[in-house]
């Protein structure tokens, strides 16, 4: 029997999948083809929100017309990374004559992959491309994989509908039509299970229909300019879609009297600041958190974002700071003010410092116009602004430029631990070696979460003076080096720390286990 094995998160699946998966049956002369969704993908991180039964049933749907197709679950059920020689290994027991089928991008990186030789030797390796224009880059691999390998590879153009899951997410969490890359069943599910912020489009739809034009402008405005931050800050999918939701919801109760204001907070059992009495034009901030709670379901994050809008309060996060400056920034606003931090804020790289910074200028400014026009200032503006920028005069500057090999792994070790590493340990080898005193060692949970945690380091050390003498990185991502001479920074996913034995090499210590966690 020839078997088909076709992986990949299909998060969504959309109709470039299935357009491939009918292809592939078809060239490849296939009995069945089997549809086998990741766990944990060593090439793509995995979405914090993920749920990995959501995306079979989607699949199923997705499939459910073709009947030489069946959904997999192994490796979701298997757990842990999702090697593909380890599917290949386990499907090949049933002697079937595997075909696995990869996309160009995939295919020319293939030889990089955890024991290519063994992919190679498992199965017939097919290759989509949608384009054609890279035939003769993929034929040359396919010789070099057929010479190194012995390896059967076919090369296949293929008019399948272009479309990425990550193209359908943006569409999905802006409140955008995906009907033309989804089924309908599948697209049905997405928006049932508010999957990627699908439900985005119904309270732009709202928004659209219930407030005048330039307010829902506006509004989109705001979503979108905190999307474009959060963007390039690196956030997770589902954290973007709630900053777009909360921008499209932040003005919902704006265009209301203040007596429904009043009535809408206290209904749902709030007393209102005091101030709010005295500064009505701020209540709307309090007011439309309660009100898209009442008619969109808002989790928490979206309410505080909402409900501090407008005044700030001690103790935001940083994604309540985002919005608080989108709804200042956005490019609908045209005001002076509103322009000169706008080209502040992007005259530079956008960080959580930057962030910061940017926030205590903005609520700086704001009091002072408030003071120069003779208007009352809600006491929480005051209060933030206090307070953030007691915050920043408490903060010290690092300097690690004398500093002794002990005091850098220790600082390489906080902001590790600050960016979420597991598994963090200093290594003293000064004794053992010539090569450095120290090696910091940290566990990364996917291969993005390698680079962004290799990123802060060289980041935050390098603001406090010291660069690194040399950075490498192992193809895939699963292991980073950043060396400072006296301190060697070794950043793993856990699979790739358990198999090179650093911790037993040098300390005579057992490896940590299934330290992906």
């Amino acid at each position: 029997m020839r078997t088909g094995i076709y992986g990949g998160a299909f998060s969504p699946p959309h109709k470039g999948h299935t357009a491939a998966a009918k292809y592939f049956l078809s060239a490849a002369k296939l009995d069945r083809l089997l549809i086998t969704p990741s766990l944990t993908s060593p090439h793509k991180p995995t979405a914090k929100d993920d749920d990995p039964q959501a995306r079979i049933e989607m699949l199923k749907l997705a499939f459910s017309d073709e009947p030489k197709t069946e959904v997999s679950d192994y490796e979701i059920q298997k757990g842990g990374i999702s090697y593909t020689y380890l599917t290949l290994r386990h499907f090949k027991e049933s002697g079937d004559t595997l075909c696995f089928l990869v996309g160009s991008d995939m295919f020319l990186s293939l030889d990089s992959w955890r024991e290519p030789a063994e992919i190679f030797s498992l199965c017939e390796v097919w290759c989509l491309t949608r384009t054609g224009t890279d035939r003769d880059e993929l034929l040359n691999k396919k010789r070099e994989y057929e010479e190194k390998f012995g390896a059967e590879c076919f090369v296949c153009e293929n008019d399948a509908v272009v479309a990425s899951s990550t193209d359908v997410r943006r569409l999905l969490r802006e409140g955008k039509d995906a009907s033309p890359y989804l089924s309908d069943s599948v697209y049905a599910y997405i928006k049932e299970h508010d999957l990627y912020g699908a439900k985005n489009a119904d309270i732009k739809e709202y928004i659209y229909n219930n407030l005048s034009n330039k307010r829902y402008e506006h509004s989109l405005g705001v979503a979108y300019t905190a999307e474009e931050i959060g963007d390039k800050l690196g956030l997770p999918d589902s954290d973007i879609a709630k900053l777009i939701r909360a921008g499209l919801c932040h003005d919902v109760s704006k265009e209301l009297s203040t007596k429904k204001q009043f009535d809408l907070v206290k209904e749902a059992g709030i007393e209102p600041h005091p101030d709010y009495y005295t500064v009505p034009v701020t209540l709307h901030q309090l007011s439309g958190a309660v009100l898209a709670k009442k008619l969109f379901g808002i989790d928490k994050d979206v309410y505080d974002m909402i409900q501090y809008h407008c005044t700030g309060s001690p103790g935001m996060s940083l994604y309540d700071k985002i919005l608080f400056l989108a709804d200042f920034i956005e490019p609908n606003r045209e005001y002076d003010a509103c322009k000169a931090l706008r080209a502040e804020m992007y005259s530079d790289k956008i960080t959580k410092e930057r962030i910061n910074k940017i926030f205590v200028l903005c609520c700086g400014r704001q009091l002072k116009h408030i003071e120069e026009k003779g208007y009352p200032a809600h006491s929480l503006t005051r209060l933030t602004y206090d307070t953030e920028v007691q915050k920043m005069t408490e903060e010290k500057t690092l300097d690690l430029t004398n500093a002794n090999s002990n005091e850098i792994a220790e600082e390489a070790k906080r902001v590790l631990d600050e960016k979420l590493a597991k598994h963090i340990e200093i290594i003293p080898v000064r004794d053992k070696t010539v090569v450095t005193d120290y090696f910091v060692l940290a566990n990364a949970t996917s291969t993005t979460h390698v680079k962004a945690l290799a990123d802060e380091v060289e980041y935050k050390l390098g603001e406090a003076g010291l660069k690194p003498l040399h950075t490498d990185g192992q193809p895939g991502g699963e292991w980073y080096v950043l060396d400072y001479g006296v301190v060697i920074v070794h950043i793993f996913l856990g699979s790739a720390r358990e198999f090179y034995k650093l911790d037993r090499l040098w300390q005579d210590k057992a490896p940590i286990e299934n330290a992906e966690e």
